[in-house]
């Protein structure tokens, strides 16, 4: 099974940059320029970990995180926020709103595959008929 990583961002270029280090990881990645096709993706994709920028027309990466872990069939999804958007208020709200991790852009691809790696490993996912399901131990080795 290939491991699927949701990235949500208004820059074509982060997605980019994105998409070729997780890649060269073997993780596939799927991109949406907006927080609702965010949503959408995760319950089409069933991805092991969730990448959303703050700021983004259309609903940003704060209502895609609330839509995410207010649902129970997603509550255990990992979900980093990768942002230009280093107010401490918006980084508390994303925290205590659920997220599993905070990037602040400019940022190192080698660090953000590291994050991620560290994020899948720690919260491996099993999508069981929908729903995402925390087992207790990683299941893939990286």
């Amino acid at each position: 099974m290939q491991r699927c990583i949701v990235i949500a961002d208004d820059d074509p270029n982060i997605i980019n940059l994105v998409k070729l280090r997780l890649g060269m990881a073997r993780y596939n990645v799927v991109s949406a320029n907006n927080a609702a096709t965010a949503v959408e993706m995760v319950h089409a994709k069933e991805p092991v970990a969730v990448i959303l920028d703050v700021q983004m027309p259309g609903g940003g990466g704060l209502s895609a995180l609330s839509k995410i872990k207010s649902d129970p069939r997603l509550a255990a999804l990992p979900v980093m926020m990768l942002t230009g958007e280093r107010d401490p208020q918006t980084v508390m709200q994303a925290m205590s709103s659920g997220a599993n991790d905070y990037m602040v852009k400019p940022f190192n691809p080698d660090a953000l595959l590291e994050r991620v790696s560290r994020l899948v490993k720690s919260s491996a996912m099993v999508w069981t008929s929908t729903v995402a399901v925390p087992v207790s131990g990683p299941v893939w080795e990286l």
